[in-house]
């Protein structure tokens, strides 16, 4: 073998040709088409990261309103239960207003109907006391002595 120094400067030559050639040509739009692609994966790296934080913070978010709404729901039972007694409160007033002016009636009907059976029941005696001495006697009394026997009738009655 033989090593021939043009054919060694030829092949070196061309080497460096084709080198610079693929080098210029290939190499380095290839580097520049990585590098892009890196750039764009890099960047739906922060756009997926970026989503993830917004998805945190609607989640957050929605966490908050539902503790809000949560809060706000008992507010306004606690605020319904509390009209709810008082409506009730008034409502057993009302009925308990109502229920006293219903027996004071009753019990001034009751006294008066008592005061027309009495009534009723003293001329009843009035008349028993006079039909009684009439036939005992055999006379009518005069009204003098009707009235002081009724009077001192009634208060044996009374007395009673």
């Amino acid at each position: 073998m033989n090593i021939q120094l043009a054919q060694l400067v030829y092949q070196t030559i061309n080497f460096l040709i084709v080198f610079g050639a693929l080098s210029y040509l290939l190499y380095k739009p290839i580097l520049k088409i990585f590098a892009e692609r890196s750039k764009r994966i890099e960047e739906g790296q922060k756009a997926a990261q970026k989503a993830l934080q917004e998805q945190e913070n609607v989640e957050a978010m929605k966490q908050s309103s539902k503790t809000k709404i949560e809060r706000e729901r008992e507010k306004v039972l606690k605020e319904a239960t509390s009209a709810a007694k008082e409506q009730s409160a008034q409502i057993i007033a009302t009925a308990k207003t109502q229920a006293e002016t219903e027996i004071s009636h009753l019990k001034e009907q009751w006294k008066d109907q008592q005061r027309k059976d009495k009534a009723e029941m003293e001329s009843q005696l009035v008349e028993l006391v006079i039909a009684t001495t009439t036939k005992v006697l055999g006379s009518q009394l005069t009204s003098k002595d009707h009235r002081a026997l009724i009077k001192k009738e009634l208060q044996l009655i009374a007395a009673q």
